[in-house]
C-alpha cells in the first residue's frame, strides 16, 4: 500500500507541473510511459493474473490437464505497460549527469507488475491461476532504477538497477519488435538475455557501460554481490560488442551469473519455491536493412550448473517479500543447455503499417539424467502494427507453438502438443 501511495504521489506531483520542466542550467526532468492492453485467447492456458506482467503465458509448455482456452483483456501486448521519471543536468563540457524511475504496472488492474505474487498465490502449474518468474516483482520501480553520467565522447556509465546487454539486443534484433505477448524472447526474459532464469534480466546493484567509436559500439556490466563473506557471491558480470552501419547490424553478448535463484510454484500456499544455479549464456544477432523491409536473426546458448554458495550459506530465507518453500534447493544435476535459434524481419507498407514475422527454435539438450531430455519448442509469429500518429498504435498478433522430443513428450511431462494466442490491441505512449 505504501509503494502505491507513494506512486500515486510522484505523479500527481508531477501531473501539477506538468510532464515536462526545463530549469535555465540545462537540466530537465519528464515523466513518461506506456500503456498497452490487448484482448485475446490463449488455446490451453489457466485463468490470467493480475500479478504478472503478461497476464497469460502464451510461451511455456502446458501440461495436458490445461485442457480449456482463457479469454479475455492482456496487459502489453508488445510493450509491457509502464511509467516513470527520467531526467538529465548539464555539467558542462559535454558531461551530463543522468538518472532513470522506471515502473511496470497491469493496465487491466492498475497494480504493480509482481510474478513473485502469482507464484506465491498458486500452488501448481496445472490448476488455478497462470503463475511464471519474471525479474518484475512488486519493486515500487521494478523495470529501472539508476542514477548515472554521459558524455559523447568518453560514453555513459550507469548505476543501480540496470537491463542486461543481451536485453537490448533483443530489443532491436527480435523480428516482432520483442512483443511481450507474441515472442519468446520478448516475454518474460528467460529465453531474452536472463540465462534461462527470468530474475536475471535486470541486474540490482550494478553498474553499466556503455559507449561507441564510430560504427563499432561496446559496453559492460557488473553487478556487486554484497554477501558477506563472499564477493563472488549473487555477483555477475556481461559483456558487449557490435557493429551497424548502412544497413547492417552486428552484436554479441556473453554474460555469466554467480548463484542466480529462480523462482517457482511452492506446495504451500504464500510461499515461493526457489532453485540457485550458476549460469552462463551468449547470443549473437544480425540484421539488415533494405528499404522498407529489415530481416533479423541471432542464436543464443546459455547453461544452469551448480551453484557456487548455497541458499542457507547466503543466508536466504525469503525472497521479494515472500518466505522460501523448505522444499528449494541448491541445482545439483548435470548442466543443463538450451539454444535458441531466431529468424524473420518485417516490411513497412507505409509509414504508418508494419508487418512482421519471426520463428523461433528453442531446443532443450540431454543432460543423462532424468531432469532434461531433448526437445524442441518450434514458434511462428506474426505482427501488424498500424500507427495513427507516432505515438498511438492498433496492433493484432498471432503466435503458434509447437512441443517435439522427450522434453515434453514423457509420461511424467504430458504437455499439449501446440498452443497459440490471437489478440488485438492499443498502445499509446506518452
Amino acid at each position: 500500500m505504501n509503494k502505491k501511495i507513494i506512486g500515486v504521489s510522484i505523479a500527481m506531483l508531477f501531473a501539477a507541473n506538468g510532464a515536462f520542466a526545463q530549469s535555465s542550467n540545462g537540466s530537465s526532468v519528464e515523466l513518461y510511459g506506456v500503456l498497452d492492453v490487448a484482448v485475446g485467447t490463449v488455446n490451453h492456458s489457466l485463468s490470467g493474473d493480475s500479478n504478472f506482467p503478461a497476464t497469460v503465458n502464451p510461451v511455456t509448455p502446458t501440461s495436458t490437464l490445461v485442457n480449456n482456452s482463457t479469454s479475455g483483456m492482456f496487459n502489453g501486448g508488445i510493450s509491457d505497460s509502464r511509467w516513470g521519471i527520467r531526467g538529465t543536468e548539464d555539467l558542462g563540457g559535454g558531461l551530463k549527469a543522468i538518472f532513470v524511475l522506471e515502473s511496470g504496472i497491469n493496465l487491466p488492474s492498475g497494480s504493480l507488475n509482481n510474478a513473485a505474487a502469482s507464484l506465491a498465490n498458486n500452488r501448481n502449474a496445472t490448476s488455478g491461476t497462470v503463475s511464471v518468474n519474471s525479474s518484475l516483482n512488486g519493486q515500487l520501480f521494478n523495470r529501472t532504477a539508476n542514477v548515472g553520467l554521459t558524455d559523447a565522447t568518453m560514453g555513459t556509465l550507469t548505476v543501480g538497477k540496470n537491463y542486461v546487454p543481451m536485453y537490448d539486443i533483443v530489443v532491436a534484433y527480435d523480428p516482432v519488435q520483442a512483443a511481450q505477448l507474441f515472442s519468446p524472447l520478448g516475454f518474460s526474459g528467460g529465453y531474452g538475455g536472463g540465462n534461462g532464469v527470468s530474475e536475471s534480466l535486470r541486474q540490482d546493484n550494478s553498474l553499466k557501460y556503455k559507449n561507441k567509436i564510430g560504427d563499432f559500439n561496446f559496453g559492460a556490466l557488473y553487478k556487486l554481490g554484497g554477501v558477506s563473506g563472499s564477493s563472488s557471491a549473487q555477483s555477475a558480470y556481461s559483456l558487449n560488442l557490435g557493429y551497424e552501419a548502412n544497413g547492417l547490424g552486428i552484436q554479441t553478448a556473453y554474460q555469466a551469473y554467480t548463484d542466480a535463484m529462480k523462482e517457482g510454484n511452492s506446495a504451500i500456499q504464500g510461499d515461493v519455491k526457489v532453485t540457485n544455479y550458476n549460469t552462463t549464456g551468449y547470443m549473437i544477432a544480425a540484421k539488415y536493412t533494405m528499404g522498407d523491409a529489415t530481416v533479423r536473426g541471432g542464436y543464443e546458448g546459455y547453461t544452469l550448473k551448480a551453484p557456487s554458495n548455497t541458499l542457507a550459506s547466503m543466508g536466504i530465507t525469503s525472497l521479494n517479500g515472500f518466505a522460501l518453500d523448505p522444499a528449494s534447493s541448491n541445482f545439483a544435476t548435470n548442466n543443463q543447455t538450451t539454444n535458441i535459434l531466431w529468424v524473420g524481419g518485417d516490411y513497412n507498407f507505409s509509414p504508418a503499417f508494419n508487418l512482421a514475422a519471426g520463428y523461433y527454435d528453442i531446443a532443450a539438450k540431454a543432460t543423462g539424467d532424468l531432469k532434461q531430455h531433448d526437445g524442441n519448442i518450434d514458434i511462428l509469429s506474426m505482427l501488424a502494427d498500424y500507427h495513427f500518429t507516432k505515438r498511438t498504435d492498433v496492433y493484432a498478433g498471432v503466435m503458434f507453438s509447437k512441443v517435439k522430443g522427450a522434453q515434453y513428450t514423457l509420461p511424467v511431462v504430458s504437455d499439449n502438443s501446440s498452443n497459440y494466442i490471437y489478440a488485438v490491441g492499443l498502445r499509446t505512449k506518452f
